[in-house]
């Protein structure tokens, strides 16, 4: 544990989820893995495209809007919506499937427990601080076994830029009823974590378990962690 700045302490701490408190990967390349035979396998209008034509659906529709980029929901359907009408699918039937694929989607890709150190570390901190998930992705928070522990649960999408935009960080304040400054942010990322609660006023907790992301630090965090299990000491 590294100290940037002299720390006193905080009334609430926000988490990051993937790659914070579990290791996303695995569960995102599976997936992924899985929409990618389903639409090979069950979507006969769309069969033929490659990975590379899928990628450009996406970018397609962020680019006809901008905002899709930091709603990786409303993107993932956007594309698949689009995709379905190219290919000779009507406005309605594009749009139901799209929806039912992408709620399968959700389903797998949600398909795991975080692990039991983490349900953990979070149940011992809620003793003392109050607790709240702010994330970019859209994991089912109930289904992975994290139900009833955060106070206040935020995804970006919707009324909510995604990090390291201030938009999901102010309105935490705002529902806590606290100052940036009494809220400690945890996460792996050094750009929406690190530098967009920093940014937003918070104190920051930088969980860096790869090296090579100091290079990319746009701010100094409070504190710096290599392991989750470190934030105990803050008790």
């Amino acid at each position: 544990m590294i100290f940037y700045r002299s720390w006193s302490p905080v009334q609430a701490l926000s988490f990051d989820l993937d790659d914070t408190l579990y290791d996303n990967w695995p569960y995102i390349k599976r997936a992924e893995q899985w929409l990618t035979d389903y639409l090979k396998e069950q979507v006969h209008a769309t069969a033929h495209l490659t990975h590379s034509q899928w990628q450009a659906y996406k970018r397609k529709v962020i680019k006809r809007d901008p905002r899709l980029k930091g709603d990786v929901s409303a993107c993932r359907v956007a594309w698949l919506h689009l995709a379905f009408t190219e290919h000779g699918m009507a406005e309605s039937d594009a749009s139901q499937l799209a929806q039912k694929i992408f709620q399968q989607f959700l389903a797998v890709r949600s398909d795991f427990e975080v692990p039991a150190e983490s349900l953990a570390l979070l149940q011992v901190l809620a003793q003392r601080y109050r607790l709240v998930a702010i994330t970019n992705g859209n994991v089912d928070i109930a289904k992975i076994g994290l139900s009833g522990l955060f106070e206040l649960e935020l995804k970006a999408g919707g009324p909510f830029k995604a990090k390291p935009a201030a938009d999901m960080y102010q309105y935490a304040c705002q529902q806590l009823q606290l100052a940036p400054q009494q809220i400690a942010h945890v996460g792996d990322h050094c750009i929406t974590d690190v530098a967009g609660a920093t940014k937003a006023g918070y104190r920051s907790i930088w969980l860096n378990q790869n090296s090579q992301q100091a290079r990319k630090l746009q701010a100094l965090p409070d504190i710096e962690i290599s392991q989750l299990a470190q934030l105990q000491h803050l008790l």
